[in-house]
């Protein structure tokens, strides 16, 4: 004598997964979003100095195009094209 196993129609299996999923996505934002303690005490009455912004200045390479240089070029390779992309601006004078 064998026993038939019965197994619940694709649409149950389909609607327990997609219950199991929003369950799952509702209890992960306040697991991911919980605070976490540290071991340092907290300093609120010492003032914490700040560092300044840095500003960074980059040295243009001798083989790199200058802005008036790659203008040209663009208007030049642009010309006939689509005004969109790359070409943003440069297809007309």
């Amino acid at each position: 004598m064998q026993h038939a196993t019965v197994s619940p129609s694709p649409a149950i299996r389909h609607a327990l997964l997609a219950a199991s999923i929003a369950l799952g996505l509702i209890a992960a934002p306040s697991a991911a979003l919980a605070k976490r303690t540290s071991d340092k005490p907290a300093t609120t009455n010492a003032p914490t100095k700040k560092k300044g912004v840095n500003k960074v200045t980059y040295q243009r390479s001798s083989s790199e195009e200058t802005t008036a240089e790659r203008d040209r070029r663009m208007y030049r390779e642009c010309k006939g094209m689509h005004n969109a992309g790359a070409c943003r601006g440069y297809t007309r004078k």
